[in-house]
């Protein structure tokens, strides 16, 4: 139920999960087949995965910085990082982390958030070292086998919010910085991945309140927004109306997934301003809505990723000491 109500619409609590902390974490992901969530540290270039029914913690260090992930197949993502596109495995005693297929970034460019259509392409947005720079405006690109790295156009500071419709015709993406934060909508071509008729969905200085972060779709069509800078997750329904949020005890939500076999558990990471302040914890809400799985990537089989360094898998007592699930 939820804990009070704004206006019109019910606002629940989220409450923290485990004791896991990072700095940024962002991008989980829930994987029905081991009821484990896999989500990333993209401050410090680890990856960490949680077991739902047990709360068992396992952490993963790489030698390339992480910002975004989905899943493959098991054990295996695609991911967003300094060096383009990439591929790891977190496997128990061979965390690897495959790259070199593009994008070609300069000096100090990374990706950013990521997530894949519903056909299986990846998509992931570049971003400048300085994102208010004049020449600071980024991209966004898609990753696809048998066709490899395609840049999609677009014009961002800070690329965030990928999200796509149950049809796959609606594609969503958000741009978090400062200056002007916002959401826009576009038609979106399922069969070549082309973007079309960009509007303004949600800004800071309406429905938001906050910078748009990551963005998870429900089973109703409903776009779920982290706002940044608010404590919490707001459901925004496909007419841009907000019909349901979710309150933290820490101001920096970053992103979400869906879990549990109603899909009516909201996974939470946060951010852990300049590594000091209040957040970084992960947390767990139940809400009276399904949410959707994210789709898999369907590429990596198809794909030659020309490099390969190992990654690390990290002591159990680096971790946590996690707290199960009630």
């Amino acid at each position: 139920m939820p804990n009070a109500h704004q206006g019109s619409f019910p606002v629940y609590r989220a409450e923290r999960f485990g004791e896991v902390i990072c700095t940024l974490g962002e991008s989980p992901v829930w994987d029905p087949s081991s009821d484990t969530v896999t989500w990333v540290d993209s401050a410090l270039s680890k990856v960490h995965q949680i077991h739902i029914a047990s709360g068992a913690v396992k952490a993963f260090e790489f030698p390339l910085s992480i910002s975004a992930i989905a899943q493959a197949s098991e054990g295996q993502f695609v991911a967003s990082t300094n060096r383009g596109f990439a591929t790891i495995t977190i496997q128990e005693d061979d965390p690897r982390i495959s790259f070199g297929i593009g994008p070609q970034l300069a000096t100090g460019w990374r990706m950013n958030d990521g997530a894949c259509d519903r056909q299986g392409r990846y998509w992931s947005g570049s971003m400048a070292p300085d994102t208010s720079a004049p020449d600071g405006w980024a991209t966004m690109f898609s990753l696809e086998g048998p066709r490899g790295v395609m840049e999609r156009g677009g014009r961002y500071r800070t690329q965030n919010g990928l999200a796509w419709s149950s049809s796959g015709r609606t594609m969503y993406v958000s741009d978090s910085h400062r200056t002007n934060p916002h959401v826009m909508a576009y038609d979106f071509d399922c069969d070549s991945g082309e973007v079309s008729n960009g509007r303004l969905f949600a800004d800071q200085t309406g429905l938001l309140g906050g910078r748009p972060d990551g963005a998870a779709m429900d089973a109703d069509d409903c776009y779920w927004i982290a706002a940044s800078d608010t404590g919490r997750l707001l459901r925004l329904t496909p007419e841009g109306k907000v019909d349901a949020a979710i309150e933290l005890d820490v101001p920096n939500p970053t992103n979400l997934c869906f879990l549990g076999p109603n899909l009516d558990t909201v996974f939470i990471t946060t951010l852990k301003p300049g590594g000091t302040g209040p957040g970084g914890n992960i947390y767990i809400a139940k809400i009276p809505h399904q949410g959707q799985i994210a789709p898999l990537f369907a590429g990596a089989s198809q794909l030659e990723f020309p490099n390969t360094e190992l990654g690390l898998r990290l002591p159990d007592d680096i971790c946590a000491n996690p707290k199960p699930a009630e």
